[in-house]
């Protein structure tokens, strides 16, 4: 068929081709002739007589070789920019879309991207938000361009009329979006809509959505029409405050600057707008809001939120500028005071001052100068001169007039209360800036980077520029001294004790400059702050001095500069050197016996030489006069320091407890005695009690330590005091400690003053192999303490069910008795043990035993009457238990019963 309707193409069957309609006619007709040229046939009659426009809008659209070819001889191209004419209504609708002309891109791929990027309204701008200015209805146009573009570079005309309906759709299908309706209703003030619309939109409905573009879109015509509550409302719906508008590259600041919405512009820098962003002109919203209807209150709102008043934009020109362009007195004087800079120029190599001279305000201009230069120069006294002043004393009238009319005029008195304030709010600017400086020369110190040559440069501009350190906020520069101290910047230090009334002794509750330069060894420091009058001797709340930093921290040499100024007393000398002990400064300690007679204090120096596990520091001690043997922390010996302290650590092998170990091993290989020591405390029991490594106890044993020496003021023995000390590791342990204490010849039935033995309290203990252990080993299963109670008696009370099940077995004596005559059943009736009831169920199996009385006639089962304890009565009871018997008040366990509860309903 293509080849019948190419032949007849060719022969020039132009009225055919202007009655027919048929479109795939007219494809194959631009087809052939992309290639072949029209070869005489009247296209441009043709197509215009067929009717066929919707297929020109396609043809436009494309701008495919075919369609400029067609179109070329219908006479419907631009001779002078090769370019298709197209239709009013449509060109208007193809600008909206898009200000950027559709590239062709068989030449370069790139460019054909960034034009489709653009119909999709993807920002190419700065990033100062999202570009949406682009329809969405049109959105639909950009890709089927992209679509027909492609079938145009690849030639194939069996995919154009994919192409063809896909734009047909487009172009037919132009009902509103929910989208556009938002914009519209943002745009003419249609609040019930617009509320009715996002509330669509957060019903999450998937037939109205409203996208990101769309809330951004309406609120770049909100802020176009001054509607305040509707950007408020939108920006609260997620509207985004720094969105840029594709036609200007203008943020909704720009638009309100430029209108005058100050309002709405405060709303949007409450937001976080950005304040400088540019519009593709370069103008930011300062420049912007410069016009001549007058502009100051929107001028000192954006000068209030830090708006560069030095932008230029790119022709050059600053807000001054354009204010003087426009001769807005008020807002060139705004910009003077806010510090414009009067020698920057524009592209046509003019200076703000230029402009004014060609519009014949030169003398105003002048004027408002000399008054900012004086208010800068912070010189303004009453009768100091400000513009309208200067205007009249130079006769010039025209200049007078202008000002008088200008709102921001103020008489004299009130300027001298204005210019007051702003000389320190602007001191106080520069000590605001020092101490950024400071901070920064700090942060620069800490990360170990050099000092900035110009920025400190820059500092010393600023500090030596009229700044009083004992006015306004400058005491900060005192203050300061300590950070540049801390920061360890010399120069810095320097620079800010040469400012007269910055003073060096300033301290903050933990230190002062000097502490600080002291701790961290920096004698530079410390010997330029001493020349500048610090003062040695201040403390802090701890009472600390610089010279006890300094030897805290081992930097004798700081130490001694220090000395040198101020020597303390030999007891405060004393003091340090336990200090400089504690925190492991071996030199420090060096210094300080040079400086004092620490022979007097070497004894009680030793426990803290103990506590460092450096054997250096017991060394020195001993060189200085200390006794090993000696006691020198209360009753202790420097061996018992090493086997008591560090009590808080359960485990001797962890890594805070293992230097003292080999302290231990120092001290008893330099003669420290393991028996016999001058305190009433043994090391083998004191090691014991603190639940030492099984490791320390076999080298105490191994070095002759006494298994049976009455070890502590309770006569505990060793025995006992491993049973009382490996509490929290009643396992493996604990038996490694007994089994090596009996190998040794300990005593199992050495008791201490109550008269308790080792199985004594292992009964009360849970664990079964330490009692066998002992056991096996002799231990008298019927020893008495104090209060008359065997092992399984103290089982009964304290103990566990499966200790006196042991015991039983093992032959100990069931019908025991205490000095009151109780049995083990009394007692587990008393006791306070979990298991009490099941304890009390074993006992309680023998008749005789669960009807004993004691000397005052009480039976268990009395007793527990007398307690209200229901359970124990049942267990009694089922155990064989006679209710009848009375004790010495002639009373049952019944009336017992019967009497607590009658008191009980009484009350």
């Amino acid at each position: 068929m293509l080849d019948g309707q190419t032949k007849s193409l060719k022969v020039g069957v132009t009225e055919e081709l202007k009655a027919t309609k048929d479109r795939d006619v007219w494809k194959v007709m631009i087809a052939y002739a992309t290639e072949n040229g029209n070869c005489g046939i009247d296209l441009s009659n043709s197509l215009e007589q067929s009717g066929l426009h919707q297929l020109e809008n396609i043809l436009v659209l494309q701008e495919s070789k075919a369609s400029r070819l067609l179109l070329n001889s219908a006479g419907k191209m631009d001779p002078n920019k090769n370019r298709p004419y197209v239709r009013t209504e449509y060109r208007a609708k193809q600008i909206k879309s898009s200000p950027h002309r559709y590239r062709n891109s068989e030449s370069d791929e790139k460019n054909r991207l960034a034009s489709q990027q653009r119909m999709l309204g993807i920002n190419n701008g700065n990033g100062q938000g999202t570009d949406v200015t682009q329809d969405p209805a049109n959105i639909g146009f950009a890709q089927n361009i992209q679509a027909a573009d492609a079938v145009g570079r690849r030639g194939a005309s069996n995919s154009l009329r994919k192409v063809e309906e896909s734009l047909t759709r487009s172009v037919d299908c132009q009902v509103p979006t929910v989208g556009q309706k938002l914009i519209t209703a943002a745009k003419t003030g249609d609040l019930p809509e617009l509320n009715r619309l996002l509330q669509l939109q957060q019903s999450g409905s998937e037939h109205f959505v409203v996208s990101q573009d769309h809330l951004n879109v309406s609120l770049l015509e909100a802020c176009r029409e001054g509607r305040k509550f509707i950007v408020q409302k939108l920006v609260r719906s997620g509207a985004e405050v720094n969105v840029r508008g594709n036609k200007r590259c203008t943020t909704p600041l720009h638009i309100a600057a430029e209108q005058g919405f100050v309002d709405i512009a405060a709303f949007l820098l409450d937001k976080d707008a950005d304040v400088d962003a540019n519009d593709h002109h370069g103008n930011s919203a300062l420049i912007l809001a410069v016009n001549r209807a007058g502009s100051s209150d929107m001028l000192n709102l954006l000068l209030v939120n830090r708006a560069r008043v030095e932008h230029q934009n790119a022709e050059g020109v600053t807000a001054l500028m354009k204010a003087v362009e426009v001769m807005d007195i008020d807002a060139i004087r705004i910009l003077m005071f806010a510090r414009s800079k009067l020698k920057q120029k524009n592209r046509q190599d003019e200076t703000a001052r230029d402009i004014a001279v060609g519009l014949g305000i030169a003398d105003v201009f002048d004027s408002l100068i000399s008054e900012t230069e004086e208010h800068f120069r912070h010189s303004y006294l009453a009768d100091s001169r400000g513009a309208l002043t200067q205007a009249a004393l130079m006769n010039q009238a025209e200049a007078v007039r202008i000002l008088l009319d200008c709102r921001y005029l103020k008489n004299e008195v009130e300027l001298k209360k204005i210019y007051d304030k702003s000389r320190t709010e602007n001191h106080n600017t520069k000590i605001s800036t020092l101490m950024v400086l400071i901070k920064s020369f700090c942060s620069d110190a800490q990360n170990e980077k050099d000092l900035d040559s110009a920025k400190f440069e820059i500092f010393k501009i600023i500090l030596g520029s009229g700044v009083d350190a004992g006015r306004g906020q400058g005491p900060l520069l005192s203050w300061a001294v300590i950070d540049a101290s801390e920061a360890g910047i010399y120069d810095l230090v320097e620079v800010l004790c040469k400012k007269k009334k910055v003073t060096v002794n300033m301290s903050t509750e933990n230190h002062s400059a000097l502490m600080i330069a002291a701790k961290n060894g920096r004698l530079d420091i410390v010997k330029l702050l001493l020349n500048f009058g610090a003062d040695p001797r201040l403390t802090n709340k701890r009472m600390e001095t610089a010279l006890k930093y300094a030897l805290s921290n081992g930097h004798t040499k700081c130490a001694n500069a220090l000395l040198q100024k101020n020597k303390p007393s030999e007891q405060c000398l004393m003091r340090m050197a336990e200090v400089a002990m504690g925190n492991g400064q071996l030199e420090s300690l060096k210094f300080l016996a040079s400086q004092c007679n620490i022979n007097k204090m070497s004894q009680t120096l030793l426990k803290e030489a103990v506590l460092t596990r450096d054997s250096r520091f017991v060394q020195f001690l001993v060189d200085h006069g200390a006794d090993i043997n000696k006691t020198c922390d209360r009753d202790y010996t420097a061996l018992l320091v090493a086997l008591d302290r560090c009590r808080d650590y359960s485990c001797w092998y962890k890594d805070m407890n293992h230097g003292l170990f080999d302290m231990i091993k120092f001290l008893v290989g330099s003669g420290a005695r393991v028996n016999g020591t001058f305190s009433k405390d043994s090391p083998l029991v004191v090691a014991l009690k603190r639940e030492r490594d099984p490791d320390v106890i076999h080298f105490l044993l191994d070095h002759g330590a006494d298994v049976n020496e009455v070890g502590d003021n309770k006569g505990n023995t060793p025995l006992i005091a491993a049973i009382t000390g490996y509490t929290s590791s009643p396992g493996k342990e604990l038996l490694d400690v007994l089994g090596a204490l009996l190998k040794k010849g300990a005593n199992p039935n050495r008791a201490n003053r109550d008269r308790d033995t080792a199985l004594h309290l292992a009964a009360c203990m849970d664990n079964l192999e330490s009692i066998k252990l002992l056991i096996d080993a002799g231990a008298d299963l019927e020893a008495r303490n104090s209060d008359g109670f065997t092992p399984m008696l103290r089982a009964a009370k304290e103990g566990q069910p499966e200790v006196i099940m042991l015991l039983k077995d093992c032959g100990a004596n069931m019908n025991a008795v205490d000095k009151d005559g109780k049995n083990a059943v009394f007692l587990s009736i008393m006791s306070a043990t979990l298991d009490r009831e099941r304890k009390l169920k074993l006992l309680a199996s023998d008749v005789d035993e669960v009807n004993t009385q004691t000397s005052d006639g009480q039976t268990p089962l009395i007793l527990a009457a007398d307690s209200c304890d229901l359970k124990a009565i049942e267990i009694l009871l089922e155990a064989g238990a006679d209710p009848n018997k009375i004790n010495n008040k002639k009373n049952t366990a019944l009336s017992i019963l019967l009497a607590s509860n009658q008191n009980g309903s009484q009350t």
